[in-house]
């Protein structure tokens, strides 16, 4: 085994090797079959890392475990244990990856492999994410195409028109963001799958895999720092397809601020405000009257289910049920922060109210935000969001 080890090890860190140089033919030396479905698939998911520009791969200690041989056919014989088979194997492996000019730090992707010896020594037959968390976009989507603009690097396998599409909201948002929040990055990947199950492994998920009432997911690791290292902007194929493309602008730009805070606040402020204020940015891109956005809120208000107290990160996960109604109620907090404080105030609250603990924590920092830099309490701006919706429910405007 430890003679196996080694030469698994060896054979994906040439790999690795290969797709930081750029050097296609040792990287197709480690492909069992480049004919087959599989090896395509491999000489496609380095094409797709060069297209991304991938800087650095560097591949952890595998984990690997032999395959047994095939059972035998002998009719009426005993079973007993298959012993392994010595031409083939499977491996485990951590590897850890930055994507030039984008990645701060380090990114984690698990992946799997299927290996072949042969003649020339151990090869790689397939490769494949495994486990949880987010993977390679290269390994989820290697027939990715990409789209950089001044701002943005959009990847993916939808149509070429729909990634320039998002490259332009990108371009249009970005440098306000950056006005704003000092540090945020001068450019942002975007990642744009056209089925569920390139979304399931960019996002790593697989409790429902394929079902997500949500349009738009920003997510990476954070630094020492607590300020996030190297997010990723994913959009759903589903749900972000329904969407009108006034709407994809309105998300996409709610993603972009939670990037611009990300990278510059330690931690994050409670979700109600989080949530509230990347709507609040997006939504003044809609060109679609308040009226009509607040029109499910103003539903649910008028049919008999009031709201008594500010959206708990528990409100605002997806696995709650229906998120629509109180995402609205706190962009509605918000607003009426921005209206009675102003822009910069809100600012200074989001930055202020963030903690890098629990969502308890990050409720108590919130809660420390409103009084220091407010002047209030989250008693009395629930009174004056409560009286804000019922002029909602009774005039929406």
């Amino acid at each position: 085994m430890l003679l196996l080890g080694a030469a698994v090890s060896d054979l994906l860190r040439r790999r690795a090797s290969a797709v930081v140089a750029g050097n296609q033919s040792a990287y197709a030396a480690t492909v069992a079959d480049s004919t087959t479905a599989s090896g395509r698939r491999q000489l496609d998911s380095y094409r797709a890392a060069r297209a991304l520009e991938v800087s650095r791969v560097e591949v952890g200690t595998p984990v690997v475990e032999p395959v047994a041989t095939e059972p035998g056919t002998v009719a009426g014989a005993t079973p007993s244990p298959r012993p392994p088979d010595p031409a083939r194997a499977t491996a485990q492996v951590d590897v850890r990856y930055r994507v030039g000019g984008l990645d701060r730090g380090d990114r984690v992707a698990r992946l799997g492999y299927d290996l072949v010896r042969g003649e020339a020594g151990w090869r790689v037959e397939a490769e494949r994410p495994v486990g949880p968390g987010a993977t390679a976009p290269w390994v989820a989507m290697p027939t990715l195409r990409v789209r950089r603009g001044e701002h943005a690097v959009v990847a993916g396998t939808v149509s070429s028109a729909r990634l320039a599409e998002h490259a332009a909201v990108v371009d249009r948002s970005l440098p306000g963001l950056r006005e704003q929040w000092p540090g945020t990055p001068a450019r942002v990947l975007v990642l744009a799958p056209s089925t569920a199950a390139e979304a399931d492994a960019l996002l790593g998920r697989t409790a429902t895999p394929g079902s997500s009432p949500v349009a738009a997911t920003t997510e990476g690791p954070t630094g020492a720092a607590g300020t996030a290292t190297g997010d990723r902007v994913v959009l759903d194929p589903t749900a972000f397809g329904r969407l009108t493309a006034s709407g994809r602008d309105v998300v996409l730009t709610h993603e972009l601020v939670h990037v611009a805070v990300r990278a510059t606040v330690p931690g994050r402020p409670a979700a109600w405000l989080a949530e509230g204020y990347a709507d609040h940015v997006g939504y003044r891109r809609a060109d679609v009257p308040t009226r009509r956005l607040v029109a499910p809120l103003v539903s649910s208000l008028r049919t008999g289910h009031p709201l008594r107290a500010l959206p708990s990160a528990g409100d605002l996960q997806p696995a709650s049920g229906d998120i629509e109604v109180p995402y609205l109620a706190a962009w509605q907090a918000v607003e009426l922060i921005a209206q009675e404080r102003g822009e910069a105030a809100l600012r200074r609250l989001v930055a202020a109210g963030a903690s890098t603990g629990s969502d308890a924590d990050t409720e108590a920092a919130t809660d420390r935000a409103l009084v220091s830099v407010l002047g209030t309490s989250r008693a009395e701006l629930t009174d004056r969001w409560l009286s804000r919706l019922g002029r909602l429910a009774t005039n929406p405007g």
